[in-house]
Formats: C-alpha cells, structure tokens, sequence
C-alpha cells in the first residue's frame, strides 16, 4: 500500500503534545503528515519542521485576516495534494472541509469541544453556530471524539452517524512529566510559597465557563469552618478582573494567588497537594488528565472527558458542575482522605498510560486513514 499523505488544518502557535505524540508514535511508512496552522510561525511550526514535516503558518487567528487567508489555503491544500484533510477546532474545520470537498479530497474532523454551543445564551446565535456546526457534520467523511460525552453528543443529539464516529482520546507519554522530578517540586513548593498551608491548583482560561466562582464559594465556605488553604491560578484570559473582585467579594483574596501564564504550569501543578477543576465545559480536559500524570489528587467537575480520565470516579472525585457546595464536600473529604487519594491518582496513571497509550491512539489514527483510502 501506498504512503497515505495526511494534511491537518489547526489553529495552533505553541507547542502541542496531542499532536507531537500521534506524529511521533506513527508509522512513517505508512502516514506522511504535513500542517497548515492559521496561527504564526513558532513553537509549534519548529517543532514539527524538526520532525521532517511541511508546516505552514497563514497568521490569520484574527478574524479580520480569515477571509483573506481563505485564497491561500487553497493554494496550500492543492500544492501538498493529501489523500485526506484533517481538521481540528471550528475556524479551520469550516474553511478546511469545505476546500477540502470542493477537490474532491477525503475528510476527518477531531471534534475538541463537547457542549460548548448549546450553552450559548442569544438563542439566534446559538442557531446560526449550531447550523454551522451540523454543515461541519456533514462535510466531514470521519470524525472523532476524543471522549464518550463527545461521542454521545454526535451521536445521540446531533444525530450522526455512529459508524461515521470514533471515539479515540489523547495520546500520552510519560516524556512531559519525567522531568518534573521532587527536587523541582520541592524548589516550586518553596518559590510559591506552599509549604505554609494546603495548597490547591487550578490550571484553566479566566473565563466565565471555566466555573472559577463555584471554586471560590467552596474555599469561603471551607475558610468559614476552620479550613485554611492557599488556591494559585494558573491561567489568563478576559475575566481576570471579574475573577479579582468575586475573590474579593467571598473575603479570600489573601488565600488566592493569580499566577498568569506559567512555562513551568506542571511543576506548579507538581507541587500541588490537591488539583481543583471547577470548569463548565471541555472536551478532554488536559489539565485533568495532568493532574493524573503527576499522580496528584483531584476534585473536578462531571463535564465532557472527566470520567473518561477518571474512570468514573475512580481515581478522582467528580463533582456536578455549578455546585459550590457539591466543591466543599468534595475538598473536605479528599483533605481528610489525602493519602488515599493519592494512592488512587498512582493508580489513575497506570490506566491512563493504558488507556491514552500515544502508540494507540496513533495506530487507531492510521486504522482509520487505511479504512478511507482503500
């Protein structure tokens, strides 16, 4: 059989592990990959030029320079001439499987958002993305979900196919964490500050779905019963000041530290006694899936990939999302129960390095390329 040349549309900048691992673990022999990403020339474009692969950057994550990119991603689609066009996240999914169908070309959509649409509050534009979203549906030949609630929406709700749908998660390696040794931990702990008092870690967008308010209603309510603990935030994003003033208002603000961006995110979450994720909406959370890497004990939210990397419960506590006091319960028991519950995230990274094996989840990708190209 012939090399299957497969061309991936993303909007990415700086480095990613999800697609670095399902590269890496391929066959060559097999797959030949090449990249357009709509963001600028970077970590991500050196990172896989380094690997031997045709990368190219249209800078066009501003909506203005969309449409003027539109010209030239044709232009690059016809030039590497793939077998298939596979496509992530919303902006290069529309563009790339609709080029990708006027040549006549086969397409794959990775579907990196669970039930974000559905939640949108102006119900004419929750129409007009969701009729969108059902074109995507249709243009695409296979796509895949990277968790079962995922799956259960495309399926069940959205009325696709299931035979046109697979449910494949993110490859993981043990390459990203080995580096984060306990000497780096106990010099993060120090830095920060930690070793004072409990330390809890959430690493997610400022932003009004990612559940921060719930988060900090549980801290007030658990300060209120004689509980002291610090939260660091690491994190940016347009709600920022929003979150400032609710910490404010809940009388936490000297227990909550907002860390920005961090290049060092996992020797933060490292030198974490406890990981907290309150967030409203994912896909395949990967700061959950981090949280069990580190073998970190972990509250979270009941949303999209939670009890995927959970095992539904099993290695982490899952909480209702909205809830603050579902988050207290669930903070309280797993501080009273820590070494259990660091005996289970122990046990989480056993099966996840199982379950979201990169060699895997890559030969589940190749399965899936020969399938369309007989």
């Amino acid at each position: 059989m012939a090399i299957i040349k497969v061309l991936h549309i993303v909007s990415v900048e700086t480095e990613n592990y999800y697609l670095n691992n399902l590269v890496d673990f391929s066959d060559r022999s097999k797959v030949d990959y090449s990249f357009i990403t709509f963001g600028a020339e970077g970590v991500f474009t050196e990172q896989m030029q380094e690997r031997g692969y045709a990368v190219y950057a249209l800078n066009a994550l501003h909506w203005k320079k969309r449409l003027t990119s539109l010209f030239q991603l044709k232009k690059l689609i016809k030039k590497e001439n793939p077998d298939i066009v596979h496509t992530h996240l919303f902006i290069p999914s529309f563009w790339g499987l609709m080029l990708a169908k006027w040549q006549r070309r086969k397409t794959i959509l990775t579907r990196h958002h669970s039930d974000a649409l559905y939640v949108i509050p102006s119900a004419i534009k929750r129409r007009i993305w969701l009729s969108l979203e059902k074109y995507i549906n249709r243009k695409a030949d296979h796509i895949i979900a990277p968790s079962q609630m995922v799956y259960d929406i495309l399926v069940k709700k959205e009325q696709v196919a299931a035979s046109k749908v697979s449910l494949i998660p993110y490859g993981q390696t043990t390459e990203r964490f080995s580096s984060i040794t306990p000497e780096i931990i106990q010099a993060k702990r120090s830095e920060l500050s930690m070793g004072k008092q409990l330390s809890l870690v959430c690493v997610s967008r400022l932003f009004n779905r990612k559940g921060h308010q719930y988060l900090f209603e549980a801290m007030a309510a658990l300060r209120k019963k004689g509980v002291e603990a610090a939260l660091y935030l690491v994190g940016t994003g347009p709600h920022k000041e929003v979150l400032e003033k609710m910490v404010a208002d809940a009388g936490i603000a000297d227990k909550v530290n907002f860390l920005g961006w961090r290049d060092d995110a996992l020797a933060v979450m490292g030198a974490a006694d406890i990981i907290v994720h309150p967030s409203l909406e994912d896909a395949l959370s990967s700061a959950v899936i981090e949280a069990i890497m580190l073998e970190k004990p972990i509250v979270a939210t009941d949303i999209s990939g939670v009890r995927d990397t959970l095992d539904n419960g099993k290695y982490g506590v899952i909480v209702p999302p909205e809830d603050s006091k579902a988050f207290e319960d669930a903070i309280a028991n797993t501080i009273e129960n820590l070494h259990e519950a660091k005996e289970n995230a122990k046990k989480g990274r056993l099966y996840l390095l199982d379950y979201m094996s990169a060699q895997r989840v890559s030969t589940a990708y190749t399965t899936i390329y020969e399938q369309m190209i007989p």
